[in-house]
């Protein structure tokens, strides 16, 4: 898996040319990070799948924003990797 950022850290991601302020939080010993849209927040984690495949998800669920949990989760591992 992935270091999360420093906790209470907000950095940005970009959907539509805009950004939203996304954070990352503990739930029951997984990194979720919550992406800010202004209707109601996105909770997206980084999973496995059976074949080792690492994957983005939205919780719960929803495979009808599945491109865009796929490049906010781009976005979100290339900040963590960006971490000292």
């Amino acid at each position: 898996m992935m270091d999360a950022p420093p906790k209470n850290e907000v950095f940005t991601v970009v959907w539509k040319e805009k950004q939203y302020p996304c954070s990352s939080m503990q739930l029951n010993g997984l990194t979720v990070f919550v992406v800010g849209f202004t209707q109601r927040p996105l909770y997206l984690a980084k999973g496995t799948d059976t074949s080792g495949q690492p994957f983005w998800t939205s919780i719960p669920p929803d495979r009808k924003l599945s491109h865009v949990i796929k490049e906010l989760g781009d976005q979100i591992d290339a900040h963590c990797a960006a971490q000292p």
